[in-house]
């Protein structure tokens, strides 16, 4: 993860966040978001409330994205919700907003025909529509901390009771509208590339790496 963080998400911030919030952009905010999205997995609802049997049955091939979406944003309303119980000290809330977002650009890289890239960007979606990120007309993304807040638990929410209620038809009409990089996001992404950032990176191992 150190890697991933020092190789390809801290020079994508350099290029797509705001100069001003690069400072935000540290590693122990970085593993925190990861480590409380695979935590948030394990959280949430299973089992709908109205009798249609399990989540995962009720949503069918739209469950994936959805569930994804819900492991990003609530790991996200976690770690908030620890550094307000006094769990989480060290660092800021600042760091896991904004390590968020960049986290979303070197995760939807990777491609939307995923579940984690149509969740990545049903995310970015919402993010932007709240007006909790914006961009400048020189490509930068800026996070306004005191939207950022309330942006996290509506999409909790709307995940969760999208889920509650096994609404297929909610989740296929999200995931068709928003599961998908616009054109303007898809030239920043191209930055990237001409940027020559990798996607991943990959470990290197065996006897003739380890001169056997």
């Amino acid at each position: 993860m150190q890697a991933k963080f020092d190789k390809i998400l801290y020079p994508i911030a350099e290029i797509l966040i705001d100069p001003d919030q690069l400072q935000y952009v540290k590693f122990d905010a970085f593993f925190q978001n990861v480590m409380f999205h695979e935590t948030a997995h394990g959280l949430g609802i299973k089992n709908t409330i109205n009798g249609k049997g399990t989540v995962r049955e009720a949503l069918q091939e739209f469950y994936s994205p959805i569930e994804e979406g819900k492991a990003d944003i609530l790991g996200l309303y976690l770690v908030t919700l620890l550094r307000e119980m006094g769990e989480i000290t060290e660092g800021d809330l600042k760091e896991n907003y904004v390590s968020f977002i960049a986290g979303i650009f070197r995760s939807v890289r990777f491609g939307v025909a995923s579940a984690h890239g149509k969740a990545n960007m049903m995310c970015f979606r919402h993010m932007i529509n709240e007006g909790a990120i914006t961009r400048s007309d020189e490509g930068f993304y800026t996070v306004n901390f005191d939207k950022m807040p309330a942006a996290v638990e509506g999409l909790a929410n709307k995940i969760l009771v999208i889920q509650g209620d096994g609404d297929l038809e909610a989740a296929k009409a999200w995931v068709e509208a928003d599961g998908n990089v616009s054109d303007d996001l898809q030239k920043d992404l191209d930055r990237l590339t001409e940027n020559k950032i990798p996607v991943d990176i990959v470990f290197k191992q065996g006897k003739s790496h380890l001169k056997l």
